[in-house]
């Protein structure tokens, strides 16, 4: 019932979300869930493993995101800030597609996150 509960708020909540939004988001819609913020982390780990959900780490804390395997995207992360911002490179596409054809491996490259700088924290 947690676990329904968590992957709810995480699928229907919109973009990226962290765990603490997530707990709040479900303790606000049912305060007498008895959930715990280890549930809440537990849950992610779970859903990450059967590659439900992505983690984007970022400056200080991560954001899970309910993953679309039809349409993949990728992130440029802020290493200085934590600003996130979507981004396409069908150019990667193109390198999952040679990998698979080359050596048969399955790349899980659909949902990536680039750190670096930004351009506010560079000047």
């Amino acid at each position: 019932m947690q676990r329904s509960k968590i992957l709810t708020a995480l699928r229907h909540g919109g973009g990226h979300r962290t765990a603490d939004d997530i707990f709040e988001r479900v303790r606000a819609e049912d305060p007498h869930a008895g959930i715990s913020r280890s549930t809440v982390y537990r849950t992610l780990e779970t859903l990450m493993q059967m590659q439900l959900v992505s983690e984007l780490p970022g400056a200080g804390t991560s954001t899970y995101e309910w993953t679309d395997r039809d349409a993949p995207h990728h992130h440029l992360v802020c290493r200085q800030c934590g600003a996130a911002t979507e981004i396409e490179v069908p150019a990667l596409t193109e390198i999952e597609s040679e990998i698979r054809a080359r050596t048969g491996f399955e790349p899980d490259i659909h949902h990536l996150g680039i750190t670096g700088l930004c351009a506010s924290c560079r000047s």
